[in-house]
């Protein structure tokens, strides 16, 4: 009894250093992405005109790498001079995906560097009022109505995110933006369209600045791979050259086994011969 009662608590001892050391593995988390564009309350202070919006933006992680997303706002602009007073208020949603091109180094890493590209739609209505034409008699005061009017576009995004708590991010991103097609106004051109901006030539550029909240919703113990960037591998010239190499190496190697046979065969006939 003594010996069986020792013989457990030997087995006790001798397995407490190893459940003290062990640990749970780390997990991935992953999960909808959404936050505000903190750049979009700066617009009041960037122009003498009155200018203001939001914008909420949300993302969700897809194999890894990739991250579908969708932008949705508003803004208004109201901008008032001698001759005239202008206009323009609306609403707007882009979608689009992102894509990782930088590595993340362990299961904890979520800050990446990214490439996108979005569609854009924004309606609108612009109008101008208090307009003055001034000659030589007299002056001539009139005022253009409201013109509800939509526009599409396509952008090329470039931007990294950060995880600066757990689940909490920081990021921003340059645009380019490329109009596709504007309604037309006979009276006036859109001065500025809201989720594009002024559009007084050349490509409109901007940028954001977020603040995001992970719902951490699905979890993995897998790394996502680094994307390769470069062009598609050629089967045909690096096999091919190593399949002939083997090719011919086979047929030297059966030569020289054919050589050997046939020696073979010859010291055969020797030793018919020898015992004619």
């Amino acid at each position: 009894m003594i010996r069986i009662f020792a013989f457990i608590l030997t087995l006790l001892i001798s397995t407490l250093p190893v459940s003290s050391q062990t640990k749970a593995s780390p997990w991935r988390y992953e999960g909808p992405r959404v936050g505000m564009d903190l750049s979009r309350y700066l617009l009041p202070y960037m122009s003498s005109a009155k200018r203001n919006g939001w914008e909420i933006q949300a993302d969700f992680p897809y194999k890894g790498n990739f991250f579908p997303t969708v932008e949705t706002g508003m803004q208004w602009f109201d901008d008032t001079h001698s001759t005239f007073r202008y206009k323009n208020n609306g609403a707007y949603a882009r979608v689009g995906i992102d894509m990782n091109i930088s590595k993340f180094e362990s299961l904890k890493d979520h800050d990446f560097v990214f490439v996108g590209f979005r569609y854009g739609y924004s309606i609108f209505s612009q109008q101008s009022e208090n307009i003055t034409n001034s000659n030589y008699w007299e002056s001539i005061n009139t005022n253009l109505p409201s013109h509800l009017m939509n526009a599409h576009w396509g952008e090329l995004v470039f931007g990294m995110k950060g995880e600066l708590l757990p689940n909490f991010f920081f990021g921003w991103s340059l645009r380019a933006k490329f109009p596709i097609a504007v309604t037309k106004d006979v009276n006036i051109h859109p001065y500025i369209i809201p989720g594009i901006g002024k559009t007084g030539g050349g490509t409109p550029f901007d940028f954001s600045v977020g603040v995001y909240y992970r719902f951490p919703i699905f979890r993995s113990k897998t790394i996502p791979k680094v994307l390769k960037m470069g062009g598609a591998k050629h089967p045909g010239l690096n096999d091919g050259m190593d399949q002939e190499g083997q090719g011919y190496g086979g047929q030297r190697s059966g030569g020289s086994g054919s050589g050997s046979s046939g020696g073979g065969g010859n010291r055969g006939g020797g030793g018919s011969r020898s015992g004619r």
